[in-house]
C-alpha cells in the first residue's frame, strides 16, 4: 500500500523519530500513551506493524530510542513503551525545523506546515494530507494498514516446534524473544502465548503417557532401571514430547506404586 501524502519523502527511521518527538515519555508518569506503542507508532509512520520492529531495533542500537515497559490504558496488558534518548532528540530537531518551515496551499491560502502542525494535529499527520501538488486537505482519509499473517499464530507455531524435543535452549529462546519483537507482540502477550501452548502441549502430550508407562514396565521387569535404559526412556520422552521433567514424575509415581 502507498504512503501517503508527503510521508513518503522520508526514511521510516526519520518518521519514527518525528512521530516520537511529538509524543516524549514523561520520566513523571506512570502511564504510557497508545501513541508510543509499537501499534500508535505504525499508525503514525505508515507502516505495516510486522515491519516497525526492525526499525525500532536500529534506532535503539543507536541510542536514539529507548523502550520500557508500562501499563497503556485500554490494553489489557503491559506494553512496550518508546521515546527518544537525548541522541534521538538531536537527530529529530533539525530534521523538524527543516519541514515546519515548508509551505502549503490551503483553502484560505498558502501557509507553512508549522502553522498546522502542532498539539490538535501532529506534524506526521500534517504530511500524510499533503498531496504531490503540495496542497494540504484535512479530509484525506487515513491510511488503512493491513497485515499481511497473524502474528501471534505465526508465533504459536514456532513456539509449539521450538518445544518438540521438551525443552528450550538458550539459543531457541533468544530467537523467540527476537521473534516477538519483530512481530510486534508486547512481552505480557508473548509470555501468555506461551503459557498458553504450554496447556496445550500438556493436554496433548498427556495422551502419550501410556505408551511411556508401557516401555517403562517393560524395562521394569527385573526391578531396576538400568543407566541405557533410563538413556532409552529419557530419548522416549523427548519423542513422544512429554518433557523430560515431566517423564520422571510420570516415572517415579509409577515405580513407586509397582515397587
Amino acid at each position: 500500500m502507498a504512503t501517503p501524502g508527503r510521508l513518503g519523502d522520508f526514511t521510516v527511521e526519520q518518521r519514527v523519530l518525528l512521530h516520537l518527538s511529538d509524543h516524549p515519555l514523561q520520566r513523571s508518569e506512570w502511564e504510557g500513551k497508545h501513541e508510543q506503542t509499537q501499534a500508535g507508532i505504525s499508525e503514525a509512520v505508515g507502516v505495516a506493524r510486522k515491519h516497525l520492529p526492525r526499525t525500532l531495533k536500529r534506532l535503539l542500537s543507536a541510542a536514539c530510542v529507548e523502550q520500557e515497559t508500562r501499563h497503556v490504558p485500554g490494553a489489557r496488558q503491559r506494553c512496550r513503551v518508546y521515546g527518544l534518548t537525548s541522541s534521538g532528540i538531536e537527530a529529530a530537531q533539525p530534521l523538524r525545523d527543516s519541514i515546519v518551515d515548508r509551505t502549503v496551499l490551503t483553502e484560505g491560502g498558502e501557509t507553512t506546515i508549522g502553522a498546522i502542525a502542532g498539539h490538535e494535529i501532529a506534524l506526521l499527520a500534517v504530511l500524510a494530507r499533503i498531496d504531490s501538488s503540495g496542497r494540504y486537505g484535512p479530509e484525506l482519509a487515513e491510511l488503512e494498514l493491513a497485515e499481511d499473517c497473524d502474528g501471534e499464530a505465526l508465533y504459536r507455531r514456532i513456539l509449539h516446534r521450538a518445544w518438540n524435543d521438551g525443552k528450550l535452549t538458550s539459543t531457541e529462546r533468544s530467537m523467540l524473544d527476537d521473534l516477538a519483537m519483530h512481530l510486534g507482540l508486547e512481552p505480557d502477550r508473548s509470555d501468555e502465548i506461551e503459557k498458553e501452548v504450554m496447556a496445550e502441549r500438556a493436554d496433548s502430550n498427556d495422551q502419550h503417557i501410556p505408551i511411556f508407562l508401557e516401555v517403562l514396565e517393560c524395562a521394569w521387569q527385573d526391578g531396576e532401571i538400568s543407566e541405557e535404559e533410563q538413556a532409552m526412556l529419557d530419548s522416549l520422552a523427548i519423542s513422544l514430547g512429554l518433557g523430560s521433567e515431566r517423564a520422571r514424575t510420570v516415572q517415579a509415581d509409577w515405580i513407586s506404586e509397582h515397587s
